[in-house]
């Protein structure tokens, strides 16, 4: 990690001041997987903290990973030591359990951020496939850094693997990378995203039977788009709020945020944008075909993603599809398009979304696996 610091003492340029992370866990550049080894890197998130005071020779910075739930250091610039000022508490967690990496797809060279156990195997990721649970977002120039979720630890002290697909759209990699996901160049996010479902497969870290996909409004768009591409890569998808009429809902300018949005994705009322929208909108691109278990969520009083849209498509899905695998629609009569702010209800919401998941895969009896006294 690196801190450019300016006006430090009498030197007229900013002086580059490295920074040794001791919680980062050591890598060796490298992955083992069924098909063999991969190019890896650790992943980790650091960025400056609150730092209110203008004139001070410290700095504030937070490192947290998805193995980490966050700590705040304090960095004295004339000595160049930092000292750890908190730690977060993640009552019962060992992060000596776990192992995140960052790997590449094959194809369209899409970053991969995952996080596993460790013991999820005597041979790691050698011993594939596994269940795994593929999600991403690709929206706004919207960042998905790698961050601690206790609700995940029970995915993954089950044997699962999650994964987060950086695809185009989003911030991670500066403004040409989201500029390469927007407008006329949307297709592009389905097409990272398809292409890490697919390196994940090719290289037996998982198969189409055990992978599931995870989207939330924009990143609904995002799954959905890439289930109607390819829905043979996944097993079941889970939905929420998900924007997917995406044709309808951008050519109605009186739907609250729709001339807004015309930045990101365009306006259908233009030519151009109507016939390549109509390319890819999910609620216009169900066909006769095979598709994975959903589970879809609605809010009544979503003001960003109309509880119509999940209606819709759902509805839609399930006449025109033609296995027999569940489509499930739940919806919430109080919330808005954030879910609900009771703390108690949001967890019983995701046990639900997680209870859901493990059951398509047939983990419902799963081992848990045992954490060390």
């Amino acid at each position: 990690c690196m801190i450019w610091v300016k006006n430090s003492g009498a030197a007229p340029e900013p002086i580059v001041h490295p920074i040794i992370l001791p919680d980062v866990a050591k890598h060796t550049g490298k992955m083992l997987t069924p098909r063999g080894a991969m190019a890896a890197r650790a992943v980790y998130q650091v960025g400056l903290d609150s730092n209110n005071l203008y004139k001070t020779e410290v700095l504030r910075y937070h490192y947290s990973s998805f193995t980490v739930p966050g700590i705040t250091y304090e960095y004295h610039v004339p000595s160049r030591q930092s000292a750890c000022l908190h730690v977060q508490e993640a009552p019962n967690f060992d992060p000596t359990l776990y192992r995140a990496e960052r790997i590449t797809s094959t194809g369209r060279g899409v970053p991969i951020s995952m996080v596993f156990r460790k013991d999820i195997h005597m041979n790691g990721l050698q011993g594939g496939p596994f269940p795994l649970l593929l999600t991403g977002y690709g929206a706004y120039g919207a960042c998905q850094d790698p961050d601690f979720d206790g609700d995940r630890l029970s995915l993954l002290d089950r044997g699962m693997i999650y994964a987060v697909v950086h695809v185009r759209g989003g911030g991670e990699f500066g403004r040409e990378w989201q500029e390469q996901g927007k407008n006329l160049a949307v297709k592009n996010r389905f097409a990272d995203f398809v292409d890490a479902a697919d390196t994940l497969v090719r290289q037996r870290i998982t198969t189409p039977e055990q992978l599931c996909a995870w989207g939330t409004s924009s990143g609904g768009l995002l799954v959905t788009a890439s289930m109607n591409m390819r829905p043979d890569l996944f097993r079941a998808v889970l939905l929420e709020v998900p924007f997917v009429d995406a044709l309808n809902t951008m050519g109605d300018p009186s739907i609250p945020l729709t001339v807004g949005e015309w930045e990101e994705i365009g306006n259908p009322n233009e030519r151009d944008y109507f016939y390549y929208m109509l390319e890819y909108s999910p609620y216009d691109n169900i066909r006769m075909e095979s598709y994975p278990a959903a589970l879809v969520t609605a809010s009544l009083n979503d003001s960003m993603v109309g509880y119509w849209e999940p209606l819709k498509y759902v509805s839609k899905l399930r006449s025109l599809k033609v296995d027999n695998r569940l489509v499930l629609l739940q919806t919430d009569f109080h919330a808005g398009h954030s879910a609900t702010s009771d703390r108690y209800q949001g967890t019983r919401e995701t046990a639900f979304q997680f209870a859901f998941l493990l059951d398509q895969l047939g983990l419902t009896g799963a081992r848990v696996l045992p954490t060390p006294p």
